[in-house]
């Protein structure tokens, strides 16, 4: 039987979602639903704020990211408030699944795959210099057209400006955190290549370096 889906308008058109249907595990910024338009199945992200929380605040990942060319980041199709709920949604194309996902299904990388993997990502860092990520782990590296691409870039930001820092711990993925994020300190590019490194780490040996919480 088919499933319920949930109607949203977001600034850039309509979409539907089942919130029976969860792509991959929640995250700290949100859960990610199995949705669609007319055209194409898509991923959408479904933010853990509410409108109080982001009042008088815009959703800038959309904009920050929107006409940009980019190889090895996840391109945001739309972005921000559903007019009529008051939620928060980004919405993603279907990826293949993810770097966690491979790891969780007992895949173990050759040195030479796992520096392929860490090129991509590297050059996805690269092509958003100007935005940390704040949240880089394998759960956020998706496989798409054959490519390791960067997603929920912006994310991280949006949420930190929409929340007391008291709750922002909780958003953090503790084996991936930098210290920095610990401590309730700005997050810079620095923050990302720790994270960087902890996926390095995971990849060669299965798991993160620090597994504990």
């Amino acid at each position: 039987s088919a499933s319920f889906m949930i109607r949203i308008r977001l600034p850039g058109r309509e979409w539907i979602y089942s919130p029976d249907s969860r792509l991959g595990r929640p995250g700290g910024f949100g859960a990610v639903f199995l949705g669609g338009s007319s055209e194409e199945p898509v991923a959408v992200k479904r933010l853990h704020l509410d409108a109080a929380q982001a009042a008088h605040r815009e959703m800038r990942l959309a904009l920050s990211l929107a006409g940009r060319s980019l190889s090895y980041v996840m391109p945001i199709l739309d972005a921000g408030e559903d007019a009529e709920s008051g939620g928060y949604f980004v919405v993603m194309p279907l990826a293949q699944g993810s770097l966690q996902d491979a790891l969780d299904n007992g895949t173990r990388f050759s040195d030479g795959q796992a520096a392929d993997i860490m090129l991509q990502v590297a050059s996805g860092l690269a092509e958003v210099q100007d935005i940390a990520h704040r949240d880089l782990k394998p759960a956020n590296i998706l496989s798409h057209q054959g490519v390791w691409k960067i997603a929920d870039f912006g994310i991280g930001r949006f949420v930190e400006e929409s929340t007391s820092l008291a709750t922002l711990k909780d958003c953090l993925s503790p084996q991936y955190a930098a210290p920095e994020q610990w401590q309730l300190e700005h997050a810079t590019a620095a923050t990302d290549i720790y994270a960087l490194g902890c996926i390095g780490y995971a990849l060669l040996t299965g798991r993160p370096p620090f597994p504990g919480p």
